[in-house]
């Protein structure tokens, strides 16, 4: 018999296997298995990769990657999570992602030449069959993105459209895909995306986020881009559309960007702020946010080396870390890409999955929902001159006190700052900074925050 492991919580706690570190978020059950093939010997130890969940007949489902086999796991109860499925792939691969559409998993995978494959999940858990596994459309796709109104797939970083977008459609039946459109894109290669209606959230690598309107699949309009100067990794958009959060995973250290998208249809993209936490004591500002998904309020950050981060986006601009496990806490310093890989916040239970690609599927259960958000009057500020060059000055209102101020570039890192300020006029110096955009975080007392950008000559 295979050395399959599960880790409880309980057991972990008696037994010590791990320091484990967390805030408001319980491990509730962990599989690994020791034995499986890695994708990346001698360099990452990589046995894992994406995950996915999924809701059929009163159970709930955690889908993990691993480097030759896709793992299906009954997580019903999910302190006693049962494998119900495997299905082997061609080669080990570093790359296997996952979206589902009318009770089946659709599966990819890079660096290979498998193709789609398709797993049937409508009889689970007593009966789940791969009922199609083809490379008639495509060998490899990075990643995998489902409009599940249409029963359109977008595929990401294929063979067949390396500059664009692979689309087939599921929806007349879903065991059997039939070519849409393959389209060049503006923003050329997609690492992945997030689609809502027709409309794609494109992230290109170092060509930044760009937003396309599918509308017509075989003919698509550019919408408009934003780039900050990472390798744009992974975009969500929030639950009224008005701001979309991205990852840029390289180089490490990039801060989650938060971009203003209220007037996206007349391309005007507004980046209004960014934000990044490292966890690991005595590491430097290294920490590398990677796959991020949005659940109503909430943004569920895998950050390799640290694990799960949840945060409270309700004040979209001011987002507060609620709660995170660390999945992987044999690391003391960002050595770069281990760790948690993705996550699924979406189980009806509040189950919720994460796999790292060291460690395994780790099932977590959030103890604390939200932030308390107090209600704060909102101070009034003017930065001027913007744009500025040579100096810039920070107005307040005259009653203020012991405010403070962060001058950030757009990777987040931070080239002015100031605390305990009395004054209700402060000025900047700005010399020694390059020319771009920035953005200005005043901080008061009474606990209110305002961001805003300012352009240096």
């Amino acid at each position: 018999m295979k050395n399959l492991t599960f880790f409880f919580f309980a057991m972990l706690l008696s037994c010590g296997l791990f320091a484990q570190d967390s805030l408001n978020m319980t491990l509730l059950a962990r599989w690994d298995d020791d034995t499986l093939p890695l994708a990346s010997p001698g360099n990452l130890n990589l046995q894992y990769s994406g995950c996915w969940g999924m809701a059929v007949n009163n159970h709930e489902f955690a889908i993990i990657g691993g480097a030759l086999h896709v793992f299906i796991f009954d997580i019903t109860d999910p302190k006693n999570p049962v494998m119900v499925g495997k299905f082997a792939g061609q080669k080990n691969t570093v790359w296997r992602e996952f979206k589902s559409y009318r009770n089946r998993l659709y599966a990819v995978s890079d660096a290979t030449e498998e193709g789609l494959m398709i797993i049937d999940m409508q009889n689970a858990p007593n009966d789940i069959k791969r009922v199609y596994y083809s490379n008639e459309f495509f060998n490899r796709s990075h990643t995998i993105t489902l409009d599940t109104l249409n029963g359109h797939i977008y595929l990401n970083g294929t063979n067949v459209v390396n500059n664009g977008s692979l689309i087939l459609d599921v929806s007349q039946n879903p065991d059997q895909p039939s070519l849409v459109a393959a389209v060049n894109l503006e923003g050329g290669y997609i690492h992945d995306s997030y689609v809502r209606h027709d409309t794609l959230y494109a992230s290109s690598g170092n060509a930044g986020l760009y937003v396309y309107d599918f509308t017509n699949p075989e003919v698509p309009v550019t919408l408009g881009s934003v780039a900050t100067g990472g390798y744009n990794h992974l975009s969500w958009l929030s639950k009224s559309g008005e701001y979309a959060y991205y990852t840029e995973e390289i180089p490490k250290g990039r801060p989650i960007q938060i971009v203003n998208m209220k007037n996206q249809l007349n391309g005007d993209f507004e980046v209004v702020g960014s934000f990044l936490d490292n966890l690991t004591p005595n590491a430097g500002s290294l920490a590398v946010p990677h796959n991020i998904y949005i659940k109503d309020d909430l943004l569920f950050n895998s950050q390799y080396e640290d694990g799960l981060l949840v945060y409270d986006i309700s004040a979209p601009l001011t987002p507060v870390l609620v709660a995170y496990y660390d999945t992987h806490p044999q690391n003391t310093t960002y050595n770069g890409y281990y760790g948690c890989w993705g996550n699924y916040p979406w189980l009806p239970s509040g189950t919720i999955i994460a796999s790292d690609m060291q460690n395994g599927l780790n099932l977590l259960k959030q103890t604390k929902v939200s932030a308390v958000h107090q209600t704060l009057t909102t101070p009034v500020v003017q930065v001027f001159p913007n744009p500025a060059s040579g100096g810039v000055n920070i107005q307040v209102p005259e009653n203020s006190s012991d405010w403070g101020y962060r001058l950030l570039d757009l990777s987040g890192k931070c080239v002015r700052n100031a605390q305990g300020i009395s004054n209700a006029q402060q000025s900047i110096s700005l010399n020694g900074i390059e020319p771009g955009f920035y953005f200005i975080e005043i901080q008061f007392n009474s606990g209110a925050r305002i961001i805003q950008k300012v352009v240096i000559e």
